[in-house]
């Protein structure tokens, strides 16, 4: 099934190259725009009929090739990976095929131009020889434009709508030439209208003619583009296209060469034919970059997308720092719930606290106010958890003595700092203290009398183990 598909392929491209050739040559033959009879202005159809002759055995083998693939249709090979190595070789390979059969069959070009070129003319002893070449020539640049319009569809249109426009222009031209009863001959030339008494510039370039040949490179290398680029072809092919249609003309006018010479059409053609092909270039380059259909609007949507994306992961990231945050200080508060008290605090073993503390079975500790200075109404008060202080000076001591509640009251209360010893020769006499150097302790709030007031002396105390109380 490939291979008939491969070989209907190849005779259909050459089937149809062979016949837009003789049909495009026997249009030229009607129309007399190709003549190959010496002529009173011999020299400037001889050129013209050599750039027609050039150009349409190109253009037959690129209308060829694009018949016979769009033809195939689903009979074209289809590789099953096309982004892969064979795929790409298949590919291509089949472009090729294509493009050779098609310049096979625009052959037939050659001995139609051939044979009606073999009379002498006095400036080439060979005509024939000549002509021929010619339409080799143009087979070969048309064999090249065609594997690029089988790859672009946009270079195809650039093709079929220039061609279109050429020969639109030559039969208005050779129509307007037998209204006026001119010579047919030289009446329609390739790519451009012949402006009578127009400005020349530097007398070489025929300004209106060579505004027409811009322009319209520029129109159709636009329109041409405009259908592929929408439909979101390559973009490549889509602004490579404009140059198609207009590289014919200009190598046709490179091959036939015209003579230098002064108001010449032919060479104003030549001249202009390569700045043609920019701004056709640039008409296909404006289209793809517009780019295809709703594309604008993707790519403003794209862009509000990607920026929402960007902003809920910032937020995100934000959002999990705040709760690894927050886990830590958790984490570290229930670390610091669970540990254990300062080991400076005065706990007993069995779970009591030190001043002004409680404990509990389970090793938790609170604190709990101590009143100073409080009497104590019985035992009973001097056993429990507010008077924690009081039983530890009032408990027995090193001497195994126990000492009353006032004392331990008296005791509590003082203030244990040593006293700081008289600087030596001083003759103050020293604050009264204790035997064992206590300080005095100022009063917790002032007294009735403002002025000459002294600080209460502190009752006497043992020597350093407490074991016996003042007299």
């Amino acid at each position: 099934m490939a291979a008939r598909s491969w070989a209907t392929s190849i005779f259909t491209a050459i089937g149809v190259a062979a016949g837009a050739g003789a049909a495009q040559l026997g249009l030229g033959y009607g129309l007399g725009i190709i003549s190959w009879q010496p002529t009173g202005d011999s020299a400037t159809v001889w050129v013209s009929s050599l750039a027609w002759v050039t150009w349409l055995a190109a253009s037959s083998s690129v209308i060829g090739a694009i018949c016979a693939d769009r033809l195939a249709g689903a009979g074209a090979p289809v590789p099953a990976k096309p982004d892969s190595v064979g795929g790409q070789a298949l590919i291509v390979a089949w472009r090729i095929v294509i493009a050779l059969a098609s310049a096979v069959g625009s052959l037939i070009i050659v001995p139609l131009v051939a044979i009606p070129a073999r009379t002498p003319r006095p400036d080439n002893a060979a005509p024939y020889f000549t002509a021929g070449g010619y339409a080799i020539a143009g087979l070969i640049v048309g064999l090249l434009i065609a594997v690029g319009a089988l790859a672009a569809r946009a270079i195809a249109a650039n093709i079929i709508a220039s061609s279109a426009w050429l020969w639109t222009l030559a039969v208005v031209a050779v129509a307007d030439v037998v209204r006026a009863d001119g010579a047919t001959a030289t009446a329609a030339q390739l790519g451009t209208w012949q402006f009578t008494d127009a400005t020349w510039v530097n007398g070489m370039v025929n300004l209106p003619s060579g505004l027409l040949m811009l322009a319209i490179a520029l129109v159709i290398g636009a329109l041409a583009a405009w259908p592929a680029s929408r439909r979101g072809d390559n973009r490549v092919g889509v602004a490579l296209s404009g140059l198609a249609g207009p590289l014919l003309v200009a190598i046709a006018y490179f091959l036939a060469m015209p003579a230098l010479g002064e108001h010449d059409q032919h060479l104003s053609a030549f001249v202009i034919a390569p700045y043609a092909m920019f701004t056709g270039l640039a008409g296909s380059v404006i289209v793809s970059a517009i780019g295809p259909r709703g594309s604008r609007a993707k790519a403003r949507a794209d862009r509000h997308a990607a920026a929402a994306e960007r902003d809920a992961r910032s937020a995100a990231e934000y959002s999990n720092w705040t709760a690894a945050l927050a886990e830590a200080d958790a984490a570290q508060s229930r670390s610091s719930a669970d540990a254990e008290p300062d080991t400076d605090s005065p706990r007993s073993s069995s779970g009591s606290t030190g001043s002004g503390g409680s404990g509990s079975s389970d090793g938790s500790w609170s604190r709990e106010p101590v009143a100073v200075g409080a009497e104590l109404d019985s035992a009973t008060d001097l056993e429990s958890d507010a008077y924690a202080p009081s039983r530890a000076y009032g408990s027995a001591g090193s001497t195994g003595r126990t000492y009353t509640s006032d004392t331990a009251k008296r005791a509590y209360a003082e203030d244990t700092i040593d006293e700081e010893p008289a600087p030596a020769g001083s003759s103050s006499p020293a604050p009264s203290s204790t035997s064992a150097g206590r300080a005095a302790v100022a009063p917790l709030w002032p007294t009735e009398s403002t002025t000459n007031t002294a600080p209460a002396k502190s009752t006497s105390r043992t020597k350093r183990g407490r074991g016996k109380p003042a007299e």
